[in-house]
């Protein structure tokens, strides 16, 4: 089956927005594909990934056809070992029993300006909508991040970052799917938001130029260092996708980067291979539900 969430993600950046969905805006009334301090690319990192896993999933899909699975955002989880608390992307669970917000997985098209084309309106049409409720009982959760630029420092903090996901999803659920999404950047200039105090247009940007691809391979390189696990009771991620985009931010389309998969990053973090894994996982995991 063909993936269409890595179109989905480079085309959905490519439009430039003015602040989070439900946030602030931007200062200086500037417009932003990306902004390191907006969640947008996260969410919609993490909405089409689920997309292609309800296209990828028979077991999930009837398991939300028939309300025994709901979708919840920025849902807090607890590492009880640790006392420690993280609020986590997106997340499938069995829903609580108290009223929704009457809000769906599609219904986030809108607010998130994710950008579909036809075919995949046509692809969301058939899938069962998932209901946003409050979650009970994780079944599955999924952070993601992005690395576009000041790669040396993005290392460390990428890693802390994401290392305390799973460990906060295993310290609340052991028996929860862990998945960690990460964005790449291979462009070679970057227009940065932090960089650029002004309203844009009114001086010269000032771009950041970034040595690649060995910028973005040693980021991939502090990914690969997260742990990964195998069965429940280890410690470290289920299934771990990358994915590599160039993005200017500038206001040129944002693109995907051919053959990042083997020379930027090992095989076993590609997207497709991820969202198979997740698959498997789900069926074997919960078919009995």
């Amino acid at each position: 089956m063909t993936m269409l969430g890595p179109g989905i993600v480079a085309r959905s950046m490519s439009v430039a927005t003015r602040g989070s969905p439900g946030g602030k805006p931007f200062q200086y009334g500037n417009a932003w594909q990306y902004h390191p301090r907006s969640d947008r690319h996260s969410k919609i990192a993490c909405w089409a990934l689920m997309f292609d896993l309800l296209r990828s999933c028979e077991s999930l899909r009837d398991h939300v056809a028939s309300g025994r699975v709901a979708v919840g955002i920025n849902h807090q989880m607890t590492d009880f070992a640790r006392n420690r608390t993280k609020n986590l992307d997106l997340v499938l669970a069995r829903g609580s029993r108290r009223p929704g917000s009457g809000r769906t997985f599609a219904n986030l098209v809108v607010p998130y300006a994710i950008r579909l084309e036809a075919d995949e309106l046509a692809e969301l049409a058939k899938l069962p909508d998932a209901p946003l409720a409050e979650p009970a009982t994780v079944l599955m959760a999924l952070e993601a991040k992005a690395c576009m630029t000041e790669f040396g420092k993005a290392r460390p903090r990428l890693y802390d970052e994401l290392n305390s996901s799973h460990a906060t999803i295993h310290g609340d659920t052991d028996g929860a799917i862990a998945a960690g999404f990460a964005l790449l950047n291979t462009a070679e200039s970057f227009v940065s938001p932090l960089r650029n105090p002004w309203h844009i247009g009114d001086q010269e940007a000032r771009v950041s130029v970034h040595k690649q691809p060995g910028s973005a391979i040693s980021v991939a390189e502090k990914l690969t260092e997260l742990p990964r696990r195998s069965r429940p009771g280890d410690e470290g991620f289920d299934a771990f996708a990358i994915l590599a985009v160039d993005c200017k931010n500038d206001g040129s389309p944002v693109t995907l980067s051919p053959k990042a998969s083997g020379s930027i990053y090992p095989q076993i973090y590609d997207y497709a291979a991820t969202v198979d894994r997740l698959a498997h996982l789900y069926a074997t995991r919960f078919s009995s539900i």
